[in-house]
């Protein structure tokens, strides 16, 4: 009956932190808008999935928050081949922290994007 749609991310760079989803987990813009203040926010997706990524303009200060703190913690991309994934990232100056094998055997590993928002990799 539900299924999800996207996940909204407010950046101080809206710009910039596309950009970054563009290069560095390859996402495609979908949509392209304009706020009505005159600012730009983007719809991406990875190729075959059907969930997007909004990311919209914000003045507003980030609030500090750790990975377990209540409410929304991370956005999580699964992946086919995890170290070749983690090697990817390094190679684009990006650190995979936290990295473990599961008790039900999926690879995880944590990294943040440049406005500070935590994304997990899995390959189940």
């Amino acid at each position: 009956m539900y299924e999800l749609d996207h996940v909204a991310i407010y950046a101080k760079d809206p710009v910039a932190l596309c950009k970054w989803y563009r290069e560095v987990l390859n996402l495609e813009i979908v949509r392209e808008l304009i706020d009505i203040n005159n600012r730009p926010f983007y719809f991406l997706k990875s190729k075959d999935s059907k969930c997007t990524i909004e990311i919209l303009a914000t003045t507003e200060e980030r609030k500090g928050r750790k990975l377990k703190d209540p409410g929304l913690s991370h956005i999580c991309f699964s992946v086919e081949d995890f170290d070749k994934a983690v090697s990817d990232l390094k190679s684009k100056g990006i650190t995979v922290h936290d990295i473990r094998t599961t008790k039900h055997g999926w690879k995880i590993g944590y990294f943040e994007d440049p406005e500070g928002n935590t994304i997990e990799i899995v390959k189940r």
